[in-house]
């Protein structure tokens, strides 16, 4: 049977586009072997990208059906990302005018770790609320 590549996913949504293209009738398969991830490990598992493929005549359908999916991811990321805008932008705010206030008193060499601390508690905070 002629296969042909319709799309490359990382480890951690192969499952998730194999299911989804089964879902929609089509016969999907993997050209490499699903579990060589885990025997790269370290740096080598976050860049392996694993070739899905289907036959010639599906893979018009199952790019289609791909392609809508990756929209629909898009569209979740970029919500996502525009609500924690505002978060972010009043965390950096907050440690600006800390920052300010350490340097005129003196003590900001010493403490730019506690202000990464506070920045990161007051944006979790803040993203929480928004959340």
């Amino acid at each position: 049977m002629d296969m042909v590549v319709v799309y490359k996913a990382n480890p951690e949504s192969l499952q998730t586009v194999l299911g989804l293209l089964r879902k929609e009738g089509f016969n999907p398969a993997t050209m490499e072997n699903p579990s060589m991830p885990a025997i790269l490990g370290g740096a080598g598992e976050g860049t392996y990208l694993i070739s899905i493929t289907v036959p010639r005549e599906e893979a018009a359908g199952a790019k289609s059906v791909l392609s809508k999916w990756d929209q629909a991811r898009q569209s979740e990321v970029e919500q996502a990302t525009g609500k924690l805008a505002g978060p972010l932008l009043l965390s950096v705010m907050v440690i600006a005018v800390l920052t300010i206030i350490f340097l005129c008193i003196g003590i900001l060499w010493d403490n730019v770790p506690l202000l990464f601390v506070i920045w990161l508690v007051v944006f979790a905070l803040l993203a929480k609320v928004v959340k």
